[in-house]
């Protein structure tokens, strides 16, 4: 969950983070972003659209891969709104580049405290 003062650029990032995490944990053998996929020019918009883009489809993979993964990635999903509650995100370039990294690494270090063991 976002903290109410968070920047929009922290709350981008944590929205990130958790659609990230659904990708993640819907199948077996992909990847989380690391530090070097957050670069400065990058757009907000086409980075979550991207991850947005095949949402159904990670629910979907999660609900048959079953047990934590479907728990977990069921309640990632549920938690995806709660990134939009506080305003609107940023549509600009990721010029603050650390706020939306501490946003992204703050959602990934609850998410990893909430489901041990199911992200790196």
């Amino acid at each position: 969950m976002p903290e109410d003062k968070e920047s929009a650029h922290s709350r981008s990032g944590r929205l990130f983070a958790a659609l990230a995490a659904l990708h993640f944990l819907a199948a077996p053998g992909r990847t989380l972003p690391g530090p070097d996929a957050f670069k400065p020019k990058d757009e907000l918009p086409k980075r979550l659209q991207r991850l947005k883009q095949g949402m159904y489809d990670d629910l979907v993979l999660a609900r048959a891969r079953g047990g934590a993964h479907w728990k977990a990635a069921s309640e990632v999903f549920r938690s995806i709104p709660s990134f939009l509650d506080p305003g609107p995100l940023s549509p600009h370039t990721i010029s603050l580049k650390e706020c939306h990294r501490a946003g992204y690494d703050a959602q990934l270090a609850a998410l990893k405290k909430d489901f041990p063991g199911l992200l790196p």
